[in-house]
């Protein structure tokens, strides 16, 4: 496989933040090549870790990908499944506050975003819901020192790891 092929579908992919179908990457493509040669392409490029890949058939979708960028998309999509159950049982934030206490005590470095956290769950639900499924750089760097990381379900995970592949 050529690497003028992997470097073109890459520079088709890096402008995009939102990722494009493969239909779409055909298209950008300034020199033609197969549907077939496109997805060697991208299956080498997924193996690389470059390029990240969300959804099933018509509704996939390719990212470029730095390399924290894949766990920062499944941790994303593990809030965001924690997100939906805790806007029907906001309950589920005594379970945070007891995993933040645990988080103080196991890294005493990560203050700034326990600090975070503990406004977040002490504000309007609708805040922290905000906080925890924000795509932004800030979302992301404040999941890192997550308390909602316990209350993700088997089956949660599993399906983010299967998602971003």
């Amino acid at each position: 496989m050529r690497s003028d092929a992997r470097d073109a579908v890459l520079r088709v992919l890096l402008p995009e933040p939102g990722g494009l179908s493969a239909p779409d990457i055909l298209r950008r493509l300034r020199h033609r090549i197969s549907q077939p040669t496109l997805w060697r392409v991208l299956d080498a490029l997924r193996s690389e870790g470059r390029i990240t890949v969300e959804g099933r058939a018509r509704a996939t979708r390719y990212r470029a990908a730095g390399p924290m960028d894949i766990s920062a998309r499944r941790s994303l999509l593990m809030h965001r499944a924690v997100a939906r159950r805790l806007a029907r049982d906001p309950g589920m934030v005594g379970v945070a506050r007891i995993r933040l206490i645990q988080l103080r005590g196991a890294n005493v470095h990560g203050r700034p975003y326990h600090d975070r956290w503990q406004c977040l769950l002490d504000g309007p639900v609708d805040v922290l819901l905000r906080a925890m499924t924000e795509d932004s750089e800030q979302a992301t760097t404040l999941r890192r020192e997550s308390p909602f990381s316990t209350l993700v379900t088997p089956s949660e995970r599993k399906r983010a790891f299967a998602d971003i592949r």
